[in-house]
C-alpha cells in the first residue's frame, strides 16, 4: 500500500472539508442572525428601551415607558377599533389609520 495518498483521495478530502466548512459558515450565519433578532426583542423601534406590556379593553399591547410610543401585533389595533366602534371622532380617526396601515381604507384625492 502506498504512503502518499492518490490524486482521487486528496480531492475527496478537499471536498468533505470544503463541505464541513461551508456547513459550519452556514450555521454560524444562522445563529448571528437569531441573535441579531433575539436582541431587538420587546424593544421599542423608536428608541430602544424596554417595551412594557400593558392592558386596554382586555387587549395586550406593548407600550414605551420611554418615548410612550404605543405597540400593537397584528389585529390588536383592529380589535381596538370594534371595541370602541361607537366612539366618537378619535375613533373614527383612529379606525382610519389602521384601515390605511392594513390597506384596506380608502384613498383620498387632494
Amino acid at each position: 500500500m502506498p504512503d502518499k495518498p492518490s490524486r482521487n483521495e486528496e480531492e475527496y478530502f478537499a471536498r468533505v472539508e470544503a463541505e464541513r466548512a461551508a456547513r459550519l459558515r452556514q450555521s454560524a450565519e444562522i445563529e448571528a442572525q437569531m441573535a441579531e433578532r433575539r436582541s431587538h426583542f420587546m424593544k421599542c423601534p423608536r428608541c430602544g428601551a424596554d417595551l412594557k406590556i400593558e392592558h386596554y379593553s382586555g387587549i395586550e399591547v406593548e407600550r414605551c415607558p420611554e418615548c410612550h410610543g404605543l405597540w400593537f401585533d397584528e389585529g390588536e389595533a383592529q380589535r381596538l377599533v370594534e371595541l370602541n366602534a361607537a366612539s366618537g371622532v378619535m375613533g373614527g380617526t383612529f379606525r382610519a389609520i389602521v384601515e390605511a396601515v392594513r390597506g384596506t381604507g380608502k384613498s383620498r384625492k387632494s
